[in-house]
């Protein structure tokens, strides 16, 4: 499983900035004689590199994925309440020096925990927590954040999945501890441009998995107009993360019709 996943990632390199200028590299060493081809590849790949810097595109690419489900306020006065939380993994920070150069979750899982630790104070619900590790012998994601969920906010956490190393394997695995545990229906917890892609893999279980969706931003406000305009470092990240759940959902729906 671990094998998947890391060819997965690398596949998704190779297709995006800046792994595919590594791809683009090798065609050139191969065709180096063609250069009209060459240098029409390079340009198409800085072309893509700019477009995918301007904030109005990552902000376009986010918004995309975070308006399949808006923001719902005050969500816990839904009736009827689901019976659970799951909070789903995302990475890990290595070296935390401000904490003992220990692990930690990582910044997009404490907004995701702490969304979480927030529905549960307001409806008592029980917490999955679910994240395998790369590493055998290393802590997974899910212990990881359960330490967070219940060292630094306080709150419990009920179960653990280990084992999964992508979101379709989160999918798989909560859902035999979750159905195990008679749990029907709970609220999935991620931000909101994962959810399209969290829910496609969490559908047709034998639970039902509702979004609660945290972190919208797609909806980044810009002080100056012309700022949107204007190629940014972090809008190109932010446009990556977004591709990558494009990708991820294009895979997906490959994947069933194989």
């Amino acid at each position: 499983m671990m094998d998947n996943a890391l060819l997965n990632r690398s596949l998704e390199f190779l297709l995006l900035p800046p792994g595919q200028l590594l791809v683009l590299a090798l065609i050139a060493l191969i065709w180096r004689k063609r250069k009209m081809l060459v240098c029409s590849l390079f340009a198409f790949a800085a072309l893509q590199i700019l477009i995918l810097s301007l904030p109005i595109t990552a902000s376009w690419l986010l918004g995309q994925l975070e308006n399949q489900h808006p923001p719902r306020f005050e969500l816990w006065k839904q009736v009827p309440l689901p019976e659970a939380i799951v909070v789903l993994g995302s990475g890990r920070n290595l070296n935390v020096p401000e904490y003992a150069g220990g692990e930690s979750t990582s910044l997009a899982g404490i907004e995701r925990l702490r969304y979480a630790a927030h529905l549960h104070r307001a409806t008592g619900l029980p917490i999955l927590v679910t994240g395998g590790s790369p590493l055998a012998e290393a802590r997974s994601e899910a212990e990881l954040m359960r330490a967070v969920l219940e060292d630094e906010f306080r709150v419990p956490v009920k179960w653990l999945e280990t084992q999964s190393h992508t979101t379709w394997q989160n999918a798989q695995f909560t859902d035999e501890i979750l159905a195990t545990a008679g749990i029907q229906s709970v609220w999935l917890v991620t931000q909101a441009w994962h959810m399209p892609r969290s829910l496609y893999a969490f559908r047709n279980r034998k639970v039902q998995y509702l979004p609660a969706s945290v972190s919208y931003s797609g909806s980044i406000q810009w002080t100056d107009y012309h700022m949107k305009f204007v190629p940014q470092a972090t809008a190109l990240v932010r446009s990556s993360i977004a591709l990558h759940e494009w990708i991820g959902l294009l895979w997906y729906g490959l994947r069933e019709k194989l």
